[in-house]
């Protein structure tokens, strides 16, 4: 059996055609969740041609019984009608030599792959991953607001006629974006948490016992530098804020992209010296060991599905503060979830973290428990259930 995976993710492509990811849709990804399933996996998505030296920090996306094709990109306005006609042609024929489409959104691509998909007749799958109308709204533009409420609507009213769907979060996106009584529907993160051991949590608490206020203390986030989505203007300005207090911080920022506009920021404030900037890493061991050089981890973000981030450093044992959208609120501990945009109410809880070391110590173990929710053998159990069934109804 062979399935097509198709979304808008820009993919990294070298001279010898190997594909490569930032760290989310990886072949390890492919492997243990699709081709536990299928013989064969087709990913469609956008690509980016770069140099072999370019790639680095990056992780393999190629490997055996996966194939990726480039899909045209749909930005431009001036040649939107020629992309689209090519669309549908490469979705008809790619879709067509398929036996079953597995949608992620929001995605523009994976909107017309299901509309080809009904032509075909072909069963698909829905992976509802992120609040379309924030994604649009939150997008940095002026046309992103004008087109949140029409493609919220439009997503919805592909959703609410899907048969087989899975959900990132428990419930903020069933609700914001609710299915059929009659469709089969699962909630899985898109986070694979491995084995964690108690040694972590050991070392996370022996870690806030030393920490010292009048040291530096290291506060993080992980997100593209170019996603003003991703709050950190409203980390650094929280940062500016404890800085006036006294406390020694330093934000450290995992990512990539075009930060020209955070430097420009940084200029303004006189912050140069407080904030980090660290390129991104292939995911897995040396983003855990990056996640724990921190003492709190942060998630400013302006809207979120379930945040793979948030929960890999909850599975270090780092005390965390985040912004009260999305999914976040199924996550944390209500008393750190913050106001997006409001680096005033980012800061004063960020503050009563640092004052106080045995409420540190018990958000450090609340979270460890937490993630262990997320864990590989855990969301493999149901992700085992639910292909069962699509398989058993759709493909034999």
């Amino acid at each position: 059996m062979k399935a097509i995976f198709v979304h808008s993710h820009i993919f990294k492509y070298d001279e010898e055609n190997n594909f490569y990811s930032d760290g989310k849709l990886t072949y390890s990804m492919w492997e243990h969740r699709y081709l536990k399933y299928f013989d064969e996996i087709i990913i469609a998505a956008r690509g980016t041609k770069v140099c072999t030296q370019d790639v680095e920090g990056l992780n393999l996306s190629s490997g055996n019984s996966v194939r990726h094709y480039t899909l045209p990109n749909l930005n431009s306005i001036k040649r939107r009608k020629k992309s689209l006609l090519k669309l549908e042609k490469d979705l008809k024929l790619l879709i067509g030599e398929s036996d079953l489409l597995i949608a992620r959104l929001p995605s523009e691509h994976a909107y017309y792959a299901i509309k080809v998909a009904k032509e075909l007749n072909k069963p698909y799958v829905l992976e509802v991953v992120a609040d379309t109308f924030l994604s649009f709204w939150t997008h940095g533009s002026i046309l992103g607001k004008v087109m949140a409420p029409y493609f919220s609507r439009k997503y919805k009213k592909v959703i609410k006629k899907s048969s087989y769907l899975i959900y990132v979060t428990s419930d903020y996106l069933q609700k914001k974006y609710p299915h059929n009584n009659e469709a089969i529907v699962t909630n899985i993160s898109n986070v694979d948490i491995p084995v964690m051991e108690e040694t972590i949590l050991s070392k996370r608490i022996a870690s806030i016992n030393k920490m010292r206020l009048d040291k530096d203390i290291n506060i993080g986030l992980i997100g593209s530098y170019s996603s003003k989505y991703k709050g950190i203007d409203t980390a650094i300005k929280a940062i500016k804020s404890l800085s006036r207090q006294g406390y020694r911080c330093t934000l450290k920022v995992l990512g990539d992209g075009d930060k020209e506009w955070l430097v420009n920021l940084l200029k303004d404030l006189n912050m140069e010296n407080n904030v980090q900037f660290d390129e991104s890493l292939p995911g897995g061991e040396k983003v855990f060991n990056w996640l724990d050089s921190l003492d709190i981890y942060i998630q400013p973000s302006l809207t979120e599905g379930l945040p793979r981030a948030l929960i890999e450093a909850m599975s270090r044992g780092l005390p965390c503060v985040a912004s009260s959208v999305g999914g976040v609120p199924e996550l944390i501990d209500s008393r750190f979830i913050h106001e997006p945009k409001s680096e005033r109410d980012l800061s004063r809880k960020i503050e009563i973290l640092l004052e106080d070391k045995k409420l540190m110590e018990g958000q450090a173990e609340r979270n460890f428990r937490k993630a262990r929710e997320f864990s590989s053998g855990e969301l493999g159990l149901k992700r085992d259930l639910f292909w069962k069934k699509v398989i058993e109804k759709e493909l034999i």
